[in-house]
């Protein structure tokens, strides 16, 4: 959501422009139901839209796409009259904000008429921003990138789901099991689960990089972001299993405890990369600010 107001910010001028154009095409404002369906057809930006006096009172219900709700209407709205300052247009647009009840980001429009009616039009801010090229577009190239993407990674949570009951079974067996068959399963029950653990992040990062939030993650240096988070999954997973190689090996033969160390000294090695990769990316972050 930052980086989308921050794009909003940046091309703030072009956007109102778009917005003023957009309502300036529609000159009435007695609206009925069919010209109300029609002005959602030939707005897809559109959410809802209602109509109000010269005092702030709501005089027809609030129309959505999908139908309207009557509930609204006679609802008094004098603190949005209060607090708008028309152009000498007659259009006035609000900073975005997210709505209350759907929980999207929107930006409003006002146009008081000369006989003192006032249109309020609600727009998706993404979906303005989609059609303006500011964001990612709906090309056939995105869509195809959306799909690929969500089908392996909703694999990779199927998979996670799997060694993780893998590993609760395995625990169960530990329970009901007595000496070193005991250590076999916990064992192998703490090796599927840190799995689990590891693979569930990897496909949730994949998930909201590359398909749920795709089309806001523009910020720049967000790729060291992404494999940061992963590496640290990584690291995490690894140093569990170094540390249940030395005890499986101090239990059985404590000749072999280098290849322990051999894994201990590669997680290091990884979390020295990391912090070297931390560093850089935060280098480069500060000389473009």
């Amino acid at each position: 959501m930052k980086q989308m107001m921050q794009i909003y910010r940046d091309n703030r001028e072009a956007v109102e422009g778009f917005l003023v154009t957009t309502i300036s095409d529609n000159p009435h404002h007695d609206f009925d139901d069919i010209q109300v369906r029609n002005f959602f057809k030939r707005f897809p930006c559109l959410s809802d839209m209602y109509l109000m006096d010269e005092k702030g009172e709501q005089i027809t219900p609030t129309w959505r796409r999908l139908g309207h709700d009557t509930t609204m209407k006679g609802t008094d709205r004098g603190y949005f009259i209060n607090r708008i300052r028309f152009d000498d247009n007659g259009n006035y647009i609000s900073s975005p904000y997210i709505c209350a009840n759907s929980g999207q980001a929107k930006v409003s429009i006002a146009r008081k008429y000369p006989d003192g009616k006032i249109a309020v039009l609600d727009f998706n801010l993404v979906a303005v921003l989609t059609k303006m090229d500011l964001i990612d577009s709906d090309r056939l190239i995105s869509k195809l990138s959306v799909a690929v993407y969500a089908l392996l990674g909703g694999g990779l949570v199927l998979l996670a789901l799997f060694l993780g009951v893998y590993g609760l079974v395995g625990f169960a067996k530990a329970l009901m099991s007595f000496g070193d068959e005991t250590l076999h399963y916990v064992f192998k029950s703490i090796i599927g689960i840190t799995l689990a653990i590891a693979i569930y992040d990897l496909a949730k990062t994949i998930l909201e990089q590359e398909v749920f939030y795709r089309s806001l993650i523009l910020e720049e240096g967000n790729e060291y972001k992404t494999l940061t988070k992963f590496l640290t999954s990584i690291i995490i997973a690894l140093s569990i299993e170094s540390l249940m190689v030395v005890f499986k090996v101090a239990i059985n033969d404590i000749r072999e405890m280098n290849y322990p160390f051999y894994l201990i000294s590669g997680v290091g090695i990884l979390i020295i990369s990391m912090a070297i990769l931390n560093f850089v990316s935060r280098k480069k972050h500060e000389e473009h600010e």
